[in-house]
């Protein structure tokens, strides 16, 4: 059975996602941010943080567990802090029940989530701030000119698919491109591709 571990100041909020997330049969405890330390002696698959408590300690970014955090909307004190690059999921405190099912299922099956709400905000630029330390010139200089392009059109929007037909290359050469993007820019998944690219498009050098 999979655990669930909050760390979560408010009780009435903690209480509420502890019988979301238990429904789908997922085993639940939480604490609140003066208990955190708990968490270190109860292995748990994935830890849902409020924003406060992950900033308050930002060694629970470390822990090893899966994380996602909860925050407060585009808004959120948050944002500038340095632990995204570690995260799994954002959620948005007001997303509606299923949403909180939603993302721990998908960081459950090793894939990212950020909460809809939020989407439009992060490709927009206006939450650039989410990865606030672009990689080093050396790593941005490692990828290809095919690379670039790839992370060009990933930024974009493009599937695989679209993205092998504009550049008329196999869907599997993409993803070959994909994987290398990924890991030279140190990004978890291609929502911090396209993150990156809005948000420091300027000073990075994405060519086609």
């Amino acid at each position: 059975m999979e655990r669930i571990s909050l760390i979560i100041n408010s009780p009435a909020l903690r209480r509420r996602i502890t019988e979301v997330l238990t429904g789908p049969g997922w085993l639940v405890s939480g604490y609140g941010m003066g208990r955190a330390v708990a968490y270190s002696s109860t292995p748990a698959d994935i830890v849902v943080v409020e924003a406060c408590a992950l900033k308050a300690d930002p060694s629970l970014a470390h822990q090893g567990a899966r994380l996602i955090v909860l925050v407060s909307g585009q808004d959120d004190s948050f944002w500038p802090s340095s632990a995204h690059a570690r995260l799994a999921g954002i959620i948005d405190r007001d997303d509606p029940d299923h949403g909180y099912i939603a993302a721990v299922r998908e960081v459950l099956s090793g894939r990212g989530w950020v909460s809809p709400e939020l989407v439009p905000t992060l490709l927009s630029g206006r939450m650039g701030h989410l990865r606030p330390t672009p990689p080093p010139a050396s790593e941005v200089n490692r990828l290809t000119d095919r690379e670039r392009g790839v992370a060009r059109l990933v930024a974009e929007g493009f599937s695989n698919s679209e993205i092998a037909e504009q550049l008329t290359i196999e869907r599997s050469t993409v993803k070959f491109h994909v994987s290398n993007v990924l890991r030279k820019l140190r990004c978890r998944d291609r929502a911090q591709v396209a993150a990156l690219w809005h948000s420091h498009a300027p000073s990075v050098s994405f060519v086609a």
